[in-house]
């Protein structure tokens, strides 16, 4: 079983390019031109395609699972996210390295598991820029 504590962290790394930035933004349902026209995007004032939102916070509640195995197959343990917040703070370009990263900020005991509670972001590391924010709260099952 995954064992958290206060100050533990993970990071991964990924760069999308112009086709996964369109796939991306179809998958999720989001056909705003910023995402897909590269021609469209570039007469705009963010100067071309940028990740849709709902596909750069999906990332970032994924790579927890990169970072700390979500289940353990052989058993019934694991944890489960119950609460996801985000927020915008710059645009996700194509092209661009970025640095996908969470900590633990906290961890309360529950009377079927504990809450663990993390504070994550998204840094563009080809301009320093944090392009989103996120915490979310993940119980443990099966302690």
């Amino acid at each position: 079983m995954v064992t958290f504590h206060v100050g533990a962290r993970t990071q991964s790394w990924l760069t999308l390019d112009a086709d996964a930035i369109r796939a991306g933004a179809t998958l999720v349902g989001d056909f705003n031109p910023l995402h897909h026209d590269e021609a469209y995007a570039a007469r705009t004032r963010f100067g071309g395609l940028f990740a849709s939102g709902a596909h750069t916070s999906a990332l970032l509640a994924g790579a927890v699972s990169q970072g700390w195995p979500s289940a353990e197959p052989d058993s019934a343990r694991g944890y489960v996210g119950v609460d996801y917040a985000v927020q915008f703070k710059a645009p996700c370009p194509a092209n661009h390295r970025l640095r996908l990263e969470w900590e633990v900020t906290a961890i309360e005991q529950k009377s079927r598991g504990h809450l663990v509670r993390l504070d994550g972001q998204i840094v563009d590391e080809d301009t320093g820029v944090v392009v989103l924010t996120g915490r979310m709260a993940m119980l443990s099952y099966g302690d």
